[in-house]
């Protein structure tokens, strides 16, 4: 049974790596880096 920390920490740690996401593709230099930043993203298990 999750606590309430416990989703409140989950919720964190997901904003977070978005975040992280965000910048890593606004900073990629080429199209092909992005697309594939793209895909790793879509396969995080959430």
């Amino acid at each position: 049974m999750d606590t309430m920390i416990d989703r409140f920490r989950q919720r964190r740690r997901i904003s977070r790596e978005n975040r992280a996401i965000d910048r890593a593709l606004q900073s990629a230099p080429t199209q092909a880096m992005r697309d594939e930043l793209a895909i790793l993203a879509q396969r995080r298990p959430y």
